[in-house]
């Protein structure tokens, strides 16, 4: 399933006031009708109610142009945006929580600790070392085409051009 999310962009969706070079704003992801929507606020504009009705968000700021793109990732946030996919039976969203799960196990977070299979759908174990919990994670057998392309939005959701997918089967 192809996902239509719009990029960042460069001025507040309530005020219209547009974004400077360093200046920190929010970026929030909303659920609409099966489909995450992106929407960014200013600092004066972002309030609880944004906060509360939001499936995740983040802080972030435009990176001075002359300046080089730092390559890290909020590890957090895909951990949060991972936790709370759980018990989502919507296609996309069992997806897209298996290659956060490839990618938190990528970035050491998760460990792989089993498979299972129940009732004809196949699952990873991952365990987590920080919380010492385990969580279960439907495999969808995703060709590496599919992956490629939810690795692809995923960055598009939260605006990071170094979260690419290699190749060799490894979410970077």
């Amino acid at each position: 399933m192809e996902w239509k999310i719009n990029k960042g962009s460069k001025s507040c969706i309530t005020c219209n006031k547009e974004f400077y070079e360093e200046e920190e704003y929010y970026s929030s992801l909303y659920d609409e009708n099966s489909a995450f929507v992106r929407k960014d606020y200013c600092t004066s504009c972002w309030n609880c109610n944004a906060k509360e009705t939001s499936f995740s968000f983040w802080k972030t700021k435009l990176t001075k142009r002359d300046k080089p793109i730092q390559k890290f990732i909020n590890v957090g946030l895909l951990l949060d945006m991972f936790v709370k996919l759980e018990g989502k039976n919507e296609p996309h969203q069992r997806n897209l929580r298996y290659v956060l799960a490839l990618y938190l196990i990528r970035k050491k977070i998760f460990k792989l600790k089993s498979w299972k299979k129940q009732e004809n759908e196949e699952f990873i174990i991952l365990y987590y070392p920080k919380e010492d919990r385990e969580f279960s994670v439907f495999d969808p057998r995703l060709k590496e085409d599919e992956i490629e392309s939810l690795t692809k939005e995923m960055n598009q959701l939260i605006n990071n051009p170094f979260m690419e997918y290699e190749t060799t089967g490894n979410v970077n």
